[in-house]
């Protein structure tokens, strides 16, 4: 017989987790009745190069999962450094969707999901999939624009913590 394994502690779990250093990225897309809406998302990863993919993972009760489930879009913004204000806007829960986000400068490629302008990289993404992960769902994209700037720096998450490469 097996024994069960010791429960794991969340604070522990969250302290485990960041201790991985990240890009911090800003997941957006426009909803089927135009408003936009935008997230700071720490789970972002590539998938695959043939088709082209990516996924996030964003936590269910978050009104981007519907928002994105409808629109079919999503777009993800990479940020560089000195674009710590963009992610503390962002992260900030109990958002509604508006119109447009006029206080940063974005842009729109072809699925018209906001990006960030001077972001380190973007992409643009259709909806490949959806897939429920606990309490996340996990939005596989089909990249369909794609962009870097290499003479940038990217912002770095690492330990509750904005940090730059020379940090870590």
């Amino acid at each position: 017989m097996s024994e069960q394994a010791p429960a794991v502690n969340p604070e522990d779990f969250k302290n485990a987790l960041g201790s991985w250093a990240a890009g911090v990225t800003i997941v957006t897309t426009r909803g089927t009745d135009n408003q936009v809406y935008g997230l700071t998302v720490s789970s972002f990863s590539s998938l695959s190069m043939d088709p082209l993919l990516i996924l996030v993972c964003i936590q269910n009760s978050n009104v981007l999962v519907d928002m994105v489930n409808r629109s079919g879009r999503f777009g993800v913004s990479i940020l560089a450094l000195g674009q710590e204000d963009i992610s503390t806007f962002f992260a900030k829960s109990g958002r509604e969707p508006v119109a447009s986000y006029d206080q940063f400068d974005m842009e729109e490629w072809q699925t018209g999901s906001p990006l960030v302008s001077g972001a380190i990289a973007q992409l643009d993404c259709e909806l490949h999939e959806a897939i429920p992960g606990g309490d996340h769902t996990i939005f596989v994209g089909k990249v369909v624009g794609a962009a870097a700037t290499p003479d940038k720096e990217p912002l770095i998450y690492y330990r509750r913590g904005y940090r730059k490469l020379t940090d870590i």
